[in-house]
């Protein structure tokens, strides 16, 4: 899923999500209500942020289902920092989210101001999911402008999501509860000013979505991780 189009950059967001073994309508958070809390912490155990989605308002389209949500995102002593609202699709039970939500917070915040193209392919999670296999890689480029068009090259920046794997099918408890889950592995590279690599790690449960995730540094050090606490299921 290809598109180029222009906006004043949102706040990213950090969702967990859930897919259905059919169609849209089966997944978790396109039931009206459903709230999902991911509480974020540093290498060492530390708590440095929670982050909590309501899915409020399902619409459907010509291609599927869409879902319109809010986002609010706490820092580590639970004072609320910002709110957000974001819509998610849906079409023959793969989800589709755009590629600008993995886009730094406080990177986010310093580009509130300009204009920005986005070009880029959706990342995509399948309702069929089988261990050993491959998932499509995904990306992205933003063109930053001034508010009256003039470029600014300097500041663009391209992001790669690829060897998008599914590793194995392990059992992971939360807070929240226990989940049999898949986990992926992906690479991750950014090349602005400067090329950055990472890799990550991601427990996903289709009852839970996102239960828990690892991120590391391209030498293979943890850098943090996110575990699902809270979840609410809607009517």
């Amino acid at each position: 899923m290809k598109k180029s189009y222009y906006f004043l950059l949102s706040l990213p967001l950090i969702f967990g999500f859930i897919i259905p073994k059919g169609d849209c309508g089966s997944l978790l958070f396109f039931k009206e209500g459903t709230s999902i809390t991911l509480t974020s912490y540093s290498a060492d155990d530390k708590i440095v942020g929670s982050s909590k989605t309501i899915y409020n308002k399902i619409n459907q389209t010509a291609s599927g289902t869409e879902v319109e949500a809010t986002q609010e995102s706490f820092d580590k002593k639970g004072k609320s920092q910002s709110k957000s609202n974001f819509n998610l699709k849906c079409s023959d039970g793969t989800l589709f989210f755009d590629m600008k939500m993995m886009l730094d917070q406080k990177q986010a915040e310093a580009y509130k101001d300009f204009e920005v193209q986005v070009e880029g392919v959706d990342k995509e999670i399948p309702s069929n999911m089988i261990v050993g296999t491959t998932l499509k890689d995904a990306n992205i480029k933003f063109s930053f402008k001034t508010k009256d068009g003039t470029s600014l090259p300097m500041m663009n920046m391209e992001i790669k999501v690829f060897n998008r794997k599914i590793e194995s099918t392990e059992t992971i408890t939360t807070p929240a509860g226990t989940w049999e889950c898949y986990k992926l592995t992906e690479d991750i590279e950014v090349k602005s000013i400067i090329k950055l690599k990472a890799s990550s790690v991601t427990w996903f449960s289709y009852e839970a979505g996102i239960v828990k995730t690892e991120s590391y540094s391209d030498k293979g050090k943890l850098t943090g991780k996110s575990i699902l606490t809270e979840l609410i299921v809607g009517k």
